[in-house]
Order: structure tokens, then sequence, then C-alpha cells
């Protein structure tokens, strides 16, 4: 924070040990106030000089955080909200191990269990939450790149992806239980030129991106030898072939597709979704999709799986 009447500005650690003022005299028209103290990093220290935690204040005083040590590496980190303790994450080597959230009440309203491998990869992450347990279980390659993912909710498998990547690290092959993507060509961006989807009852989707002077132009689809062109940028980005990440959002987004479930069902004669009259007609299939999401507000987890599914 900058000091008005000094040449340098003071970093933020060393704010706490500035001089204040809190009067001139009583005489004084214009009194300097004092200044808050309760701004920027505060070290707590035992009596030896140890380290025991660092707390992080906003600029109005309000605490946003602590950081506890144990010697030179983090144990703990507490997050704050209108400070009011919110979540607690623990470290163990400096690999975060559990993370529990907490209600106004401080009463936990979910836990976080991370499992690691011995090349402190992240093999599973366990939440418990709204009496049930949402699971992820990574595998990985030779390479060490994540080429699985198997989902459980209450310890039935709800979903299993598996990937193939090439020798520059790009995945060219997703699979699960209702699909499988195989890329056929990219350009030097990495983006999509072609892929193929072949669903489980053997319907196949070739797609084919078509680019002028490495402008986007339109995308060719046929569906079971039947072709029609469309305009829409989001086919060269297609969001399965993404890689996997190692997260907590791996298993918002089961629970976001339960939820969806859930609503879908109780709302299921208001707006549906407009279905194909056949296998070869595939006329107007995204703009049906898209009116569906208009015309309900969902939450931007269960929107972002509808985009997914859209995709």
């Amino acid at each position: 924070m900058d000091q008005d009447y000094l040449c340098i500005s003071i970093p933020t650690e060393l704010q706490q040990y500035t001089k204040i003022v809190s009067n001139i005299n009583d005489n004084t028209e214009h009194p300097i106030k004092e200044v808050n103290t309760d701004f920027g990093v505060k070290l707590i220290k035992d009596d030896k000089g140890n380290l025991i935690h660092a707390a992080y204040y906003s600029e109005s005083g309000e605490l946003l955080k602590k950081i506890f040590y144990d010697g030179p590496t983090v144990s703990s980190i507490e997050h704050y909200r209108y400070n009011l303790l919110c979540s607690i994450e623990k470290y163990n080597n400096g690999k975060i191990t559990r993370k529990t959230k907490f209600n106004r009440f401080r009463k936990p309203i979910c836990i976080v269990n991370y499992e690691y491998n011995r090349k402190d990869q992240i093999t599973a992450i366990r939440k418990f939450a709204n009496d049930n347990r949402y699971e992820v279980e990574y595998g990985y390659d030779e390479l060490m790149r994540v080429n699985s993912r198997i989902i459980k909710v209450n310890n039935n498998i709800v979903a299993e992806q598996r990937y193939r990547y090439d020798i520059l690290d790009r995945i060219v092959e997703y699979k699960d239980e209702n699909q499988t993507i195989t890329v056929k060509k990219l350009n030097p961006k990495n983006e999509l030129l072609s892929y193929s989807i072949t669903d489980k009852v053997g319907n196949t989707i070739m797609i084919i991106n078509k680019y002028l002077c490495s402008d986007y132009i339109g995308t060719e689809i046929e569906l079971n030898g039947h072709k029609t062109t469309v305009c829409d940028k989001s086919y060269v980005d297609n969001i399965m072939l993404k890689k996997p990440f190692t997260s907590e959002d791996d298993l918002d987004l089961v629970m976001s597709k339960m939820i969806y479930k859930n609503n879908h069902e109780r709302t299921s004669n208001i707006a549906p979704i407009t279905k194909r009259t056949s296998n070869t007609d595939i006329t107007n299939v995204v703009i049906n999709e898209n009116i569906n999401i208009s015309t309900k507000p969902l939450p931007i987890s269960m929107r972002k799986l509808r985009l997914l599914q859209i995709a």
C-alpha cells in the first residue's frame, strides 16, 4: 500500500510494522485519523520465533484466510467469508488431502478427500455431501497422462471414460458408455478438421470442418450417409476431446447431472426437447436443443452439462 508522503512503496508484508500517529494534538483542526492495522499479512510466531500461521486481511480489515505451517511446509489453510470460517484445506507434503466446507453455523456441509499414487498424481477424489458419496477414480498411461475416469455415486458406477493420445500428446480417441469419438485430422493449430462419432446403437456421424485462408467457414455433417452443412464453430472445439482434469469439478459435474435428471423428470411436461423423427433426420437438432436451454434457466454447472451433451 502506498504512502502519499513517501518516495517508495512499503511492501504489504511490512505494513504491520508501520508506526501510526492517532492524533497530533487536541487543538489541530484536522487530526490524523488512526489507520486500520488489519490489512495485508500478519505473521504469528511462537516464543522461539517459529512461524505458526499467516493471516491475510483485505483493505477493509476483513479476514480472508489463514495459512498454518508445520516447519517450512503448509499444513492447512482456512478460508473466511465475512469473517466467518467457510472452508478448511488439509495438506501433507505440499499436497491437499482433505477439504471441508462449512455453513454459517460452522457445521460441515461437505467433505472432499484426495488420494495419490507414489508419483504424487491424484488417483481418486471422494466427496461426501447431502448424505451421498460421489467419487471419481483416475487411471494413467505409461507416460503418466490421465487415460481413464471412473465416476461413482454411492458406490455405483455411473460413467466410465477412456482416452487415447497421439505422439504429440493430443487426445485422438474418446470412449464412454454412449459413444466413441475418433479424431481423423487436425490442423497446425490443433483445431479439429474432421472426426467421427459412433453411438451405442450404431449411428455414425462424420464431422468435417472447413476453412478458407485459416478462417472457419462452415461444417459438413454426415449422419448415416445423409449430409447437411451448418455454420457453428463449436464443432471445431469438441469438449469431449479436451484433456481430462483431476479436480473437484469432475464430481460437481456428476452432481449437476443427477440434479438435472431429477429436475427434468419433474418438469418433463414443460418445454420438452424435440426429438428426431427418424435416424436420418438431423435438421434443426441444434436449434431445438438451444431453445430448450433458453426457455428453462438452470444453474451454471447444469448449463455446462447441457452444453456438453449438445457438443
